[in-house]
């Protein structure tokens, strides 16, 4: 289950470049800028910078002194938000390929259970 969560995590990251953008406004900063939006007259607050940080939480802290620059308070900024949960939102769609290494690692991992468990611990050719 927490395989298929991360799996997802790392396909909408990579997928966010897809999403529609509407205009945003940075209004606080906490180590990400804070940001506020409209989609369909309903108004959103979200704090994601990059789209990374959907499956890398500690993609902020590593960027947090380029966010700082990048985004004051009261910058107008394209925000891309998912079009069926307009709450999730990214203002950054460089996706960092680590993700899809991370999903590799996942299946692999998930591989050696399930041959391990069809051969129930045995090496074919040994006796025991």
């Amino acid at each position: 289950m927490k395989n298929a969560i991360k799996t997802r995590q790392v396909w909408r990251a990579h997928d966010s470049k897809n999403w529609p953008t509407t205009e945003g406004v940075v209004f606080a900063f906490y180590e990400t800028p804070n940001y506020r939006y409209t989609v369909v007259g309903k108004t959103y607050t979200n704090s994601y910078a990059s789209c990374n940080e959907l499956f890398n939480f500690n993609w902020s802290i590593r960027n947090s002194e380029k966010y700082a620059v990048r985004y004051p308070l009261e910058a107008k900024v394209p925000v891309r938000y998912r079009r069926t949960k307009p709450s999730l939102a990214v203002l950054e769609t460089k996706f960092d390929s680590s993700g899809i290494f991370i999903v590799g690692g996942l299946v692999l991992i998930n591989l050696v259970f399930i041959v391990g468990f069809v051969f129930g611990g045995r090496i074919p050719g040994r006796l025991g």
